[in-house]
Parts: C-alpha cells; structure tokens; sequence
C-alpha cells in the first residue's frame, strides 16, 4: 500500500519551500511530488517511503495534512496505456480524483491514482495483467 500526503500552505513562494524544507531537515525523501496554486494556497500532494517521520514531523510543526491509500500503477511506455487504466476505472465506477506521474524507469511509467473507492479501483487494475500495482 502507497500513502499519499497532501499539504496546503498559504500562496507565497516562501511558505511552499518552508514546509518542505522541513522534510528535508528531518531526512524524509520524497518519492514523487506535485504542486499547484489553487485559489491562493499551494496544494502540495507527494510519496515518501517515510511516513513515520513525515506525520511526527508535520504534527511537530503543527502543519495540518491528510493523507490516503493510492493506487501506484506500473504500465508499458506507449500511447494509451494511462487511458485504458483510466477507462477501466471510470467503467467499473471507481472516480479519479487525482492522478501523476510518479516516474519512469527503462520502457515503464509508473502512474499515481487518488481514487474514491481504494479496494474497489484496487481490484479493477488488478485484473488488468498487464499492469503491476503497489
């Protein structure tokens, strides 16, 4: 299982790289991350193979997070391959909240899914053989 964090800070530059300057200081590695500016605040949304330490650090600081179970797809680097996930998703009726591309390694993508029904997209793409899910 993958643990997606998100944080939203006020919209200046500073306070974006304060929060995770923070991370750093205390030894978490990010994975992967997105940001984005909405209305004002930057939504910040990573992976990192240290939880532990990401929630006492972000409790510490008193920095309000979430957090949830994601789906971590790994698929073959052609065209469509992220649609047909996608579309097996959407048809089985699971809703893509969120999605990124968390990296790429030789001739595979690996794709984060945020969905709103976890066990229900889990078995979805489990079904899909040529796809691995973390």
């Amino acid at each position: 299982m993958t643990t997606e964090f998100e944080l939203s800070v006020d919209g200046s530059n500073e306070n974006l790289l304060s929060a995770l300057s923070l991370l750093a200081e205390h030894q978490v590695n990010l994975d992967t991350i997105a940001t984005a500016k909405v209305d004002g605040k930057y939504v910040i949304k990573f992976l990192t193979g240290c939880e532990e330490e990401c929630r006492r650090t972000f409790m510490k600081a008193d920095l309000p997070f979430s957090e949830r179970k994601v789906i971590v797809v790994e698929m073959l680097n052609r065209p469509g391959q992220w649609i047909k996930a996608a579309n097996a998703l959407m048809k089985s009726g699971v809703s893509i909240e969120t999605s990124y591309l968390s990296g790429q390694k030789n001739d595979k993508l690996r794709f984060v899914f945020g969905v709103d029904n976890f066990e229900n997209a889990k078995s979805v793409i489990g079904q899909i053989a040529e796809y691995s899910v973390d």
